[in-house]
């Protein structure tokens, strides 16, 4: 049985800019952190929309136990939902600040 060299496996920096089509993308951190601000506004929304429509089905229930269990779950659920974004957002703002990471931010500091 031959012991892997792990001389073999060597870290190199890439420049995506020079070597790929991503002219603007100066590292894969930047790519994506270019990709993660968009998607906690599309998370936001999309959960705003679901606390809105539990708030609309649980005022539109008129006195009727199921309806309003099912409308009391979904509120919870996006409150569940926003309080996962915000230690979410938190994570990715500052985890990769304490790892060295550069360019995965979402807000530049």
């Amino acid at each position: 049985m031959k012991i892997i060299d792990l001389a073999i496996f060597q870290f190199a920096q890439v420049s995506i800019k020079d070597n790929y089509a991503f002219g603007f993308l100066k590292s894969l951190g930047e790519g994506i952190g270019f990709l993660v601000g968009p998607t906690f506004m599309i998370a936001t929304v999309s959960v705003s929309f679901y606390l809105i429509i539990g708030a609309f089905r649980f005022l539109i229930s008129g006195g009727d136990k199921e309806k309003i269990a099912s409308a009391r779950g979904m509120i919870t659920h996006a409150i569940i939902a926003f309080i996962m974004l915000i230690l979410l957002f938190l994570v990715v703002q500052f985890v990769p600040n304490f790892l060295g990471l550069k360019g995965f931010q979402i807000i530049k500091l």
